[in-house]
């Protein structure tokens, strides 16, 4: 047979070679469009994620601007495309972070009435350089994306058509606060992989100066370098509430407009006029090629004159500032006075870490004396910012019948009042009368140097009006006095720049009876506790000046200023402990419930023991299961006749034998008989160590719950482990009642007998609880 001929095969050669083409060409069109797509979107997800990591930065260096320690972030530089088996990507796309220069800020026509301060304001204007940091994305196909900027303390996007909104808000202009965070360094990291950028404090922003225009007709102006325009600045302005051209400052808004600035890249804030403002200064390094600032000025603490008598003698404090207006460490200070009429203890000495150093100068003779400080060499210019000095007036004595005088114990400690937090935000100092008369204490004023601290505040509501529980009182043996504000415990009374006083009633005396400080005696003064913006402050090792006015027994007035550090412990090396009883509680009659003393501390050791006690019980049936625990159980009685308020003490002793108490509220509520407490019954109580340690690892419990009316509703298992709480659990019981209820809780690798309470509700709060240990079961 001939086939020659046959061209039946050639079908089937065509179709293959078209179907060939079209895999080819759509795989092409894949290449071209699906390919480029898909990596786009990894792109632009990418630059969402740089916009996020900028808001980061962007909080760390403006945190940093008061911290000591760095505050590191990351930012993604650049991104990898998924991985493709037939089809081709790019390279990798790559980014630039860098710092690029602002140029200069400018706060201008201002004045500061401080004497000292006022030597680093030069031609009534305050200049500093700063910087911004850039990140521009090398994309493959992404296009037009953004340049994403942090300057002056605000993230955002710049396209090729310009602003478009930013990241997030600023914190240049908080009403009347105006806080600089400069930028300094040189930094420049480009790559695909994360940058890290260590944002450190050069001089951190730790002291505020007040400003004000320096003369009726002109307004405080802040001069911003920027790249943003002035038309982005008022909508930034605006959106945050500070921008009103009214002149009503009522709303808390003090920019009164932005104009454009004497540059290109620059804008101005005019300022409300005839405001103070508080300035502070951060500056903040990046990368390397940072200064760090040298010593500026120098400039005193407390009041520019002092008195002492004959004989007696006064701290003086001064301090060491950069240009930033913010404290310089390790400068050695040199000390002479002007007469003979007072002696110093030291004609030099080293700023400490807040930039202070101490002379203590004593009364010679009648007369006075300058005690003149200067840090750049012996001799003394009053003219000269490197100089500062405080005028002493040394006095005979008193007259009339005796002298009265107060002398500081060196004692000032931090101390924790009986709210509900821990942080040391209260002060406790001793005054002793060295004088052969009596003195009756008339006012009391504290002025703590940080100028960031601006309220004080018991916290505790209204309280028992013992000290920790007031926001002043005076212990003396002669007699108490205290100031209790009538605020909220929200609330916090504002402190003044030149301190907080107690003149409350209408003789500007402390509230009740005056305090009475007997020849010999000593009266410790309490101030409780201080606030940075409704923030507890750490008041241990701020500076503090107080002066205390008081009335000798022929009638003359006279006050002493005391300027001291607040110290962590008392010269006896032990800080007492702080007793917590948490609280005020709520327990249905015939129930039980947990009392919780876990938060009381010990800044310098351990809490060593704990004693609960019912000093007032109208119901008469209360009583308190294992009062020597830490939580303890307050079991009421079973029938009461109205809500009923029961005091009970906590009294806790350290490791070295001191103590403190206070009292909390448990109010037993009347049910009215109609509902019965729920019950619970432990079991079991299963053990289990870390091998053959004796440190217990877990603990399993299981218990029974029980309620008569059907309406269980939670329960809280408490394991304590050689007396030390160790874990807690709540759960819900609903629908529980009669069954067998088993929990894991930890041990925390603690030795000892194993305790374990169980504490269940109903819905109408009623509670029952029941405490074992591993004996037991």
């Amino acid at each position: 047979m001939d086939f020659r001929g046959d061209e039946r095969a050639v079908t089937v050669q065509i179709g293959a070679v078209l179907l060939f083409g079209i895999i080819i060409i759509s795989m092409s069109m894949y290449q071209a469009t699906v390919v480029p797509n898909q990596n786009e979107q990894v792109e632009f997800q990418h630059n969402q994620d740089v916009h996020n990591e900028f808001v980061t930065l962007r909080g760390a260096v403006v945190e940093s601007a008061a911290k000591s320690t760095p505050t590191p972030t990351t930012v993604s530089l650049g991104t990898r495309y998924p991985s493709r088996t037939l089809f081709v990507n790019p390279g990798p796309a790559t980014g630039t972070l860098q710092t690029r220069s602002l140029g200069t800020f400018a706060v201008s026509n201002v004045s500061t009435n401080e004497a000292e301060t006022s030597d680093y304001v030069t031609d009534n204007r305050l200049s500093f350089t700063t910087k911004a940091l850039e990140y521009r994305p090398g994309y493959n196909v992404m296009q037009n994306a953004p340049t994403t900027v942090y300057e002056n303390t605000v993230a955002y996007n710049r396209f090729d058509n310009g602003y478009n909104g930013t990241l997030s808000g600023q914190s240049l202009v908080d009403g009347r606060t105006i806080s600089l965070v400069l930028l300094a360094g040189n930094y420049s990291e480009n790559g695909v992989g994360s940058a890290t950028i260590d944002a450190q404090a050069v001089s951190r922003a730790t002291r505020t100066v007040s400003v004000t225009n320096n003369a009726s007709a002109n307004n405080v102006t802040i001069t911003v370098p920027t790249k943003l325009s002035a038309d982005d600045w008022r909508t930034i302005l605006t959106d945050a509430e500070e921008l009103d051209g009214s002149g009503d400052t009522s709303n808390d808004a003090y920019v009164h407009a932005v104009r454009e600035g004497p540059t290109d890249e620059s804008v101005v804030f005019v300022m409300e006029r005839g405001a103070t403002y508080d300035l502070r200064i951060g500056n903040v390094g990046v990368g390397s090629g940072i200064e760090t600032p040298s010593p500026h000025y120098l400039t005193t603490t407390g009041p520019s004159s002092e008195t002492v008598d004959s004989g007696g003698s006064e701290t003086v404090t001064f301090e060491v500032r950069d240009r930033y207006n913010n404290p310089v460490s390790g400068v050695s200070v040199n000390f002479s006075a002007s007469s003979a009429a007072v002696s110093l203890s030291t004609d030099s000495a080293t700023t400490d870490a807040d930039g202070r150093v101490e002379v203590t100068v004593t009364g010679q003779s009648a007369g006075t004396a300058a005690v003149l400080g200067s840090f750049d060499d012996d001799t003394f210019a009053s003219a000269t910012r490197q100089d500062a000095s405080v005028s002493v007036t040394v006095s005979s004595g008193g007259s009339g019948g005796g002298v009265g005088g107060l002398l500081y114990e060196n004692d000032a400690v931090g101390r924790d009042g009986d709210d509900s937090g821990s942080t040391r935000g209260g002060i406790e100092f001793s005054l002793q009368n060295v004088g052969t008369d009596s003195v009756e204490v008339l006012d009391v004023v504290v002025n703590p140097h940080d100028d960031r601290i601006n309220g004080l505040s018991d916290r505790v509501g209204q309280g028992d009006n013992d000290p920790g529980e007031t926001e002043f009182y005076v212990e003396s043996p002669s007699g108490d006095g205290r100031v209790d504000y009538l605020i909220s415990q929200s609330e916090y009374v504002t402190v003044p720049d030149d301190g907080i006083a107690t003149d409350l009633d209408e003789d500007g005396n402390i509230a009740g009876p005056n305090p009475v400080v007997g020849s010999g005696e000593s009266a410790k003064f309490y101030v409780y506790e201080f606030f940075d913006d409704g923030s507890n402050v750490n008041m241990v090792d701020e500076w503090v000046t107080a002066r205390v006015s008081y009335r000798l027994p022929n009638g003359l007035v006279d006050s002493k200023t005391y300027t001291f550090r607040v110290n962590d412990a008392p010269p006896d090396g032990n800080s007492p402990p702080t007793a917590r009883a948490g609280g005020p509680y709520t327990v249905s009659e015939g129930g039980s419930i947990q009392l919780d003393g876990s938060s009381s501390s010990d800044d310098d050791g351990t809490v060593d023991s704990y004693s609960w006690a019912i000093t007032n019980d109208p119901t008469g049936g209360a009583s308190i299961s294992n009062a020597g625990s830490e939580t303890p159980t307050f079991d009421a009685p079973s029938s009461v006749s109205g809500d009923t308020d029961v005091t009970v003490r906590l009294t806790v002793t350290d490791d070295d034998g001191a103590t403190d108490t206070t009292t909390t509220t448990v109010t037993v509520q009347d049910t009215g008989g109609g509902n019965d407490a729920p019950t619970v019954d432990i079991t079991d109580i299963q053990v289990f160590e870390a091998g053959n340690s004796g440190n217990v690892q877990t603990v399993t419990v299981a218990f029974s719950p029980d309620d008569a009316n059907g309406d269980l509703r939670t329960g809280t298992v408490f394991v304590r482990v050689g007396g030390v709480l160790t874990d807690t659990a709540s759960f819900s019981l609903t629908g529980a009642e009669g069954r067998t209820v088993t929990a894991q809780l930890s041990g925390n690798q603690n030795r000892g007998l194993v305790e374990v309470t169980v504490v269940v509700s109903d819905s109408q709060s009623a509670t029952g609880s029941d405490t074992k240990d591993e004996t037991q079961v």
